[in-house]
């Protein structure tokens, strides 16, 4: 049901910019964006029980990364979102530049589970 109410908003944003660009190209990007932002926001509240469900598991089994995990799950959400956006605004090569500024971070974030995983790799060389 969840899935049918964003569809809905999403295909009634749809037609109202497509008529838009013949009157005002300024308007039906404001349309989109403020489209884009609700079903951000309700897919944020959607998730957020998962999130704390996957955060509780990990407790569980003393899983310690999965604060890096999920942010880097954020990163690539977030990153495809704006770029998305600068897209439809016209300006692809922001948008490319969100990309690889979300890897650049995605990079950054997963440095400590490397280490810790060449570390692993080393004691079982070593034995």
């Amino acid at each position: 049901m969840e899935f049918l109410k964003l569809s809905a908003i999403i295909l009634i944003t749809v037609i109202l910019s497509a008529g838009m660009p013949t009157f005002n190209r300024e308007i039906s990007a404001l349309i989109t964006f403020s489209c884009c932002i609700v079903v951000l926001l309700y897919i944020i509240n959607l998730i957020s029980p998962m999130v704390d469900y996957v955060k509780n598991i990990a407790e569980y089994i003393s899983f310690e990364g999965i604060d890096i995990v999920l942010k880097i799950v954020g990163i690539g959400f977030v990153s495809q979102f704006v770029s998305d956006i600068a897209i439809d605004c016209g300006n692809r090569s922001l948008a490319n530049q969100m990309i690889m500024t979300g890897k650049v971070f995605v990079f950054i974030l997963a440095m400590p589970v490397f280490i810790q995983i060449f570390g692993i790799i080393e004691k079982l060389i070593s034995l």
